[in-house]
């Protein structure tokens, strides 16, 4: 009788039920946590990829100097890389914006906002857009609003006599 009841804590302590409730318990959150990160960061790299994208058509629609006659130039610009960014944002277009400068002398100090710029000078797109992370686990780690940039320069073409 002695002996049965020093045997009986080691036989629960040696006993195997509840271990893989165990395994999954400690497994299950780093899984969650590497599953939820690695669409948080392929959210981003898309939403970088797409605004890069949407600069460049944006820029290289202006350096065609399209709307230079017409004063419209600006919004035509905007016009050329907003549905690139619809893929983001929707239809609404919360969250992105599109700025286009110009540099006459090809400094980054001498930039004109909301201007495509004359023949053979440089004209710069910028497309920015802001969104709030995607997961509830990661993005606790995240800031509140993470913001993506592309932006592409090119020079005008002649479409006139260069200044």
């Amino acid at each position: 009788m002695m002996r049965a009841c020093r045997m009986l804590p080691f036989r629960l302590w040696r006993g195997e039920a509840g271990v893989s409730s165990l395994e999954v318990a400690f497994v299950l959150p780093v899984l969650l946590t590497m599953l939820f990160g690695l669409a948080e960061f392929g959210y981003n790299l898309f939403a970088r990829s797409t605004v890069e994208k949407a600069a460049q058509v944006g820029v290289r629609f202006a350096v065609t100097g399209e709307g230079y006659d017409t004063s419209n130039r600006v919004t035509l610009i905007k016009d050329a890389a907003r549905p690139l960014t619809q893929a983001l944002s929707g239809s609404t277009g919360t969250g992105v914006t599109i700025l286009v400068r110009s540099y006459p002398n090809g400094t980054s100090a001498a930039a004109k906002e909301d201007n495509g710029g004359d023949p053979c000078q440089t004209v710069e797109v910028q497309v920015d857009y802001s969104y709030a992370p995607l997961t509830p686990l990661v993005g606790s780690l995240l800031p509140a609003q993470l913001t993506v940039t592309g932006r592409e320069r090119m020079v005008n073409e002649p479409w006139a006599i260069c200044k």
